[in-house]
């Protein structure tokens, strides 16, 4: 019998490239996905709080766990701060996708640097950086960029224009970082279009999906 693992998203964005990176891992589990994009929205207007965000991400992964679910993976990196007070609580484990990128890319790169495109995902990259660092021992954090010309691209229907101007920003860093975190599964549509040199230097957390499904322990 197969495993069965939820996924949580706050953007129909990611599903797309999400379930590409799964299709490998179908031979053991059954994914299935719930998308709330309010929570997002939420976020955005009213901050990135733990009282708006853990009690909401409660309601989301109980609803997985009534679907079935022995595991719940939250792709959202805005909402990973409620993730790890949401798993004390709930009765399987609650995951962030990013754990494996963060910890990975940090303990084999000198000089890395994180960059997103929605503003909410800020204080959380730098909450898991931070974690990552102490437990990694390291003595910096990576440098964070926020590209929020390509976000609000992206909410106005001009997919064209966010890829451009991600595609400039990565290639700004890497001339002074030798790895990118890709902050959000929602970017990692663009490293496709970059010459291979930029792109073997670029990561995304759904490199280490399957990282992430074992560390469950389901």
């Amino acid at each position: 019998m197969k495993t069965e693992i939820a996924l949580i998203h706050t953007t129909p964005f990611v599903l797309e490239p999400i379930q590409k990176a799964l299709g490998p891992l179908t031979d053991k589990n059954h994914f299935f996905h719930l998308m709330d994009e309010a929570v997002l929205i939420r976020m955005m207007k009213d901050g990135n709080t733990e009282e708006l965000t853990v009690p909401w991400l409660t309601g989301l992964v109980e609803n997985a766990v009534k679907g079935g679910a022995q595991g719940v993976i939250v792709s959202c990196s805005s909402l990973s701060p409620a993730v790890l007070p949401v798993n004390k609580i709930s009765s399987v484990p609650v995951v962030r996708i990013d754990e494996a990128l963060y910890r990975t890319v940090c303990a084999n790169t000198k000089n890395p640097a994180v960059l997103m495109t929605n503003p909410t995902n800020e204080q959380p990259a730098r909450l898991i950086a931070e974690e990552t660092k102490d437990l990694l021992g390291l003595n910096t954090l990576p440098d964070f960029f926020v590209c929020r010309e390509a976000f609000q691209a992206l909410l106005d229907g001009k997919p064209a224009k966010h890829d451009e101007l991600v595609r400039q920003e990565i290639a700004k860093i890497l001339k002074d970082h030798d790895g990118i975190i890709l902050s959000q599964i929602s970017i990692e549509r663009v490293r496709a279009s970059l010459p291979e040199t930029l792109r073997q230097r670029v990561h995304s957390s759904l490199d280490f999906i399957g990282r992430t499904i074992e560390s469950m322990q389901i």
